[in-house]
C-alpha cells in the first residue's frame, strides 16, 4: 500500500470534485496517516460505485492526477464522526451538505487507498 504524498493531500483539500471511478466487475470505469474519504449519497445499498468500488477497487481522478485505489469500507463510528465533521467544514453551506452529513450517507463512508 502506498501512502498519500502531501502534495496530493493538498490537492485533494483544494479541490472542489474528485473524480470516482470504481471498477465494475469486468474493470471497466463509471463515468471520486494523510487518508482521503468519500461518501456514497444514496448509502451503501443504493450507491452504485460504492458496491463496484469496494468489491473492485478503481480509480480516482483529482486535479488532473489519475490514482488506482481501493475503497475501503469505514466501519468504525469514531473515524466516521471525525469525516462526517471534516465534511461539514469543508463543505459549510454549500448543497448538498445535509445530505452528505446524514446518517445512512455517512455510513457509506470510504475510504480511499492509494494502490
Amino acid at each position: 500500500m502506498n501512502k498519500w504524498t502531501n502534495k496530493e493531500i493538498v490537492a485533494f483539500d483544494k479541490a472542489q470534485t474528485l473524480k470516482n471511478r470504481p471498477y465494475n466487475n469486468d474493470k471497466t470505469t463509471f463515468e471520486e496517516d494523510n487518508q482521503v474519504f468519500i461518501r456514497g449519497a444514496k448509502g451503501v445499498n443504493d450507491t452504485k460505485w460504492y458496491q463496484a468500488g469496494t468489491q473492485n477497487g478503481g480509480q480516482i481522478e483529482v486535479a488532473g492526477q489519475k490514482f488506482e485505489v481501493e475503497y475501503q469500507a469505514v466501519n468504525n463510528a469514531e473515524l466516521i464522526k471525525d469525516v462526517t465533521e471534516a465534511f461539514n467544514k469543508k463543505y459549510h453551506g454549500q448543497y448538498p451538505i445535509d445530505l452528505m452529513v446524514s446518517d445512512p450517507v455517512a455510513q457509506a463512508t470510504v475510504a480511499l487507498v492509494k494502490k
